[in-house]
């Protein structure tokens, strides 16, 4: 019988060589059914971060590691064990007869071996690896099947990073298929235009001009119907599919600018970014090249509207990615404040255009004394800090009203109007314009008005809300 008492051991020679998984399982399930052994686990081993090893150290040096990660899982297999290289950075492995404590600990042995440092020629990388398992019994599955499952808890082990072993879980595995096909409908539904922007103004209350718009992604489902964001943001965590909708939101949003300023519209629009997107190493080059195809924008069209919670947690990150788009004539705006346990340091170092305070508050501002205390205190804050406010949520003129006797000009929501289609915008701005419903007037002595921005109308301040 194959495989009974000894690990199977390839040659230097051998060790690279891709074996189909049938081939790495199949005798030893046998083998494992016919002395009637209670348990195997299938593991599959990816290695992190192998494409930097090999660039790093050449093909010979990511050769070498190869070679290297399977003589460290091998010396931590039982006898009874076969493996084999399945994959460019990955391996399989099969070992049968123990106890479920004694296997884990085996996996968690394999994990711990491939994360020590490795020296080649003189030089040190790291082999560690993300490792997933499937737990077997007399039932089966099938070998090829009992792998793709190990396979699927390898890909979630490494999406985790958290160095665990990650066992098949066949639940979560069904509601993880039915994500994977969701964004795979959001990719086509990108590639044959079913997605479109919608634009929310937002206006100087008391100069009763409209300066900016927020461009609001919406999906025309064949199917579903219209999908507002709440039905397909959740998910964009998966970081190519959040760059792909995040660069065709952008990019979108930058051709309506263009066309409006060509039909004599001046003004800026804003577009949210996640953090997934906003974290990509390079966000700013790609951001360049779209800036680059609308040179006569100029600066302060564009605004990019991040979440507080994202500047609280990844701060470091977010005053990079500020500075940058600075740099590029593009502003960069705090959305939701007030929801993020807020930060005096991280507001007082972010050089932020603009802070929008979040709906709740504005909203129950006019019943609720304590919403009215927040929202006055953040603008008294704001304001000492240099900092423009703009309310979202001003669903009346009264809400206007009460903004506008504490200081704050600058105002988005459905008492103003709701999101409409790019083509309804250059009309709809005229008729507010014609009759604010605030009336117009000047600014008094240390209001919030904003100076006018580079590239924009006299008539018209610089981009100060954003969202997607």
């Amino acid at each position: 019988m194959p495989n009974k008492h000894a690990q199977v051991s390839l040659p230097p020679d051998e060790e690279l060589k891709r074996l189909p998984p049938d081939e790495v399982l199949s005798p030893l399930i046998d083998d494992w059914a016919r002395a009637g052994k209670r348990l195997a686990i299938v593991c599959d081993i990816d290695l992190d971060r192998f494409a930097e090893v090999n660039q790093r150290l050449g093909m010979a040096g990511g050769n070498a590691a190869l070679v290297e990660a399977a003589r460290r899982i091998k010396a931590q297999l039982p006898r009874e064990s076969v493996m084999a290289r399945i994959g460019g950075d990955e391996f399989g492995a099969v070992f049968a007869g123990l106890g479920f404590p004694q296997c884990h600990e085996v996996l968690e042995r394999i994990l711990l071996a491939l994360a020590e440092p490795w020296e080649w020629r003189g030089l040190t990388a790291n082999l560690g690896g993300s490792l997933g398992a499937r737990l077997m019994d007399s039932t089966g599955p099938a070998p090829e099947i009992a792998l793709r499952d190990a396979q699927h808890a390898a890909f979630f082990a490494k999406r985790a990073a958290d160095g665990k072993v990650h066992y098949f879980d066949a639940p979560q595995a069904k509601a993880d298929a039915q994500v994977v096909r969701q964004r795979q409908r959001i990719q086509e539904g990108l590639a044959q235009d079913e997605f479109f922007l919608e634009y929310q103004p937002k206006v100087d209350m008391r100069r009763g001009v409209v300066v900016g718009a927020e461009a609001l992604i919406r999906w025309r489902h064949p199917e579903r119907g219209l999908l507002q964001p709440i039905h397909f943001v959740p998910l964009l965590e998966d970081e190519m599919l959040a760059e792909q909708v995040g660069q065709w939101v952008i990019g979108t949003a930058l051709r309506q600018l263009y066309d409006w300023r060509e039909a004599g519209l001046r003004m800026s629009v804003s577009v949210n970014v996640s953090p997934l997107h906003m974290m990509r190493h390079d966000f700013v080059d790609r951001l360049t090249e779209q800036l680059a195809q609308y040179p006569k924008l100029g600066a302060g069209a564009l605004e990019l509207e991040i979440l507080e919670t994202t500047a609280i947690s990844q701060f470091a990150t977010v005053a990079r990615f500020v500075e940058a788009c600075r740099a590029l004539g593009v502003a960069v705006a705090i959305d939701d404040f007030g929801t993020g346990y807020s930060s005096l340091t991280y507001l007082r170092q972010l050089p932020v255009s603009s802070v929008k305070i979040d709906q709740s508050f504005i909203r129950e501002m006019l019943d609720s004394e304590p919403d009215r205390a927040i929202v006055q205190g953040i603008l008294l804050l704001l304001k000492a800090l240099g900092r423009t406010a703009v309310a979202e949520g001003v669903e009346t003129p009264a809400h206007g009203e009460a903004l506008l006797a504490m200081g704050c000009t600058l105002a988005q929501g459905y008492g103003i109007a709701k999101p409409m289609a790019a083509d309804q915008m250059q009309r709809w701005v005229a008729g507010f314009e014609r009759a604010p419903p605030w009336g117009r007037k000047e600014p008094p002595q240390g209001s919030q008005a904003a100076p006018a921005a580079p590239g924009s109308a006299p008539s018209a301040p610089p981009p100060q809300s954003s969202g997607v």
